[in-house]
């Protein structure tokens, strides 16, 4: 199969992922406590908790994969401290923009770990320029990430995989501090962006010749691993996790190649996956806004639009964040999504 072809489904699969990520927090703060009590939300909610082996497992391994080759070479490739740099650098940008907005307009769902005392609170966001508690995390854990495994580049994969497993099973057993537990994802899904890094030519391989013993396999261990999991005992669910969702993950990117034979799908999906940045950072400020509209509850809880609600909602989300990342990028202001070009500059050893 051709390269671009490949890039396409991967590029396609970050776009679904990224999109059920926006589904689940349009799910949670824009549509359940916006009903009139008794309207049915079963779907929904049903279905957001269903993805959650695919969304974010799928997209660290898909991040994994595609940044695997700087980060085998290590630090000695200055492209790996772009990345870890980049990444740190829009975790701290939009990591401010929500503590003013918490501080400025008020706190409600997304900004909440930074607001609730009516003023900027700086001793919040230090805090959390080092234990992430907001949904900006994977921003935060995709520097955390790299830089690990590129400095654990000499150590044998199979051990360092064997070790994150660990972490993944015991992030579990982590204390939640202020009913917040984001930065336990840190450790729970390091394990599939290190898949992603070690295993990115045998998956590539596989996912693009739609490999049917390895689809298979991988269905076999998602639906045995859930069907026990299922049986609710949570010490058992939390070692099956991992197994699990890996292979919802791996089941995720085969559906993607599949899809992506239709050419008008593929694109389109692709095009999305290929502006996960600004969807990611953006959506949590456009629902805190989107929960400031008068009568936001009657708008959605009528008969023909409750039922699409979060599903228009994401759409819009994700085209509106496209939309102020292209016109941002036309400005100076375009340093709030990429790095300042004298920084990067500098890393990568050019005058």
């Amino acid at each position: 199969m051709a390269r671009t072809e490949r890039i396409v489904w991967i590029d396609a699969a970050r776009g679904i992922c990224v999109l059920g990520v926006v589904l689940m927090h349009t799910t949670l703060s824009s549509y359940l406590g916006h009903l009139q009590p008794g309207a049915s939300t079963g779907f929904w909610s049903w279905f957001i908790d269903a993805m959650t082996p695919f969304r974010i497992p799928g997209l660290a391994m898909l991040s994994g994969l595609l940044l695997a080759r700087r980060i085998r070479h290590g630090w000695s490739d200055r492209t790996v401290r772009v990345s870890v740099a980049s990444s740190y650098w829009l975790y701290a940008v939009w990591l401010l923009a929500f503590a003013l907005y918490a501080g400025l307009v008020g706190a409600y769902v997304w900004t909440g770990p930074l607001g609730g005392t009516g003023a900027i609170r700086w001793d919040a966001y230090l805090n959390e320029l080092v234990l992430p508690k907001t949904l900006l995390w994977y921003v935060f854990a995709l520097a955390v990430w790299t830089a690990l495994l590129a400095t654990l580049r000499r150590v044998d994969p199979a051990l360092v995989l064997v070790t994150l497993v660990v972490v993944s099973i015991c992030s579990h057993y982590v204390p939640v501090a202020d009913n917040n537990d984001q930065y336990r994802n840190l450790m729970r899904y390091a394990v599939f962006f290190a898949i992603g890094v070690y295993g990115s030519t045998w998956l590539r391989e596989r996912v693009a010749s739609r490999h049917l013993p390895f689809a298979l396999g991988a269905l076999a261990v998602y639906l045995g691993a859930g069907g026990i999991m299922a049986m609710g005992d949570p010490h058992v669910g939390a070692v099956l996790s991992v197994p699990r969702d890996a292979a919802a993950a791996i089941l995720l990117l085969l559906l993607m190649a599949v899809i992506c034979r239709v050419r008008p799908v593929g694109r389109a999906l692709a095009w999305i996956g290929r502006r996960t940045l600004p969807i990611y950072v953006l959506h949590g400020l456009l629902l805190e806004l989107l929960s400031r509209v008068p009568n936001w509850g009657l708008v959605i809880d009528r008969p023909v639009i409750r039922s699409l609600a979060p599903l228009l909602v994401t759409l819009a989300i994700a085209i509106l964040s496209v939309a102020v990342y292209e016109l941002v990028m036309r400005t100076p202001a375009r340093v709030v999504f990429e790095l300042p070009a004298p920084a990067k500059r500098a890393l990568l050893g050019e005058r």
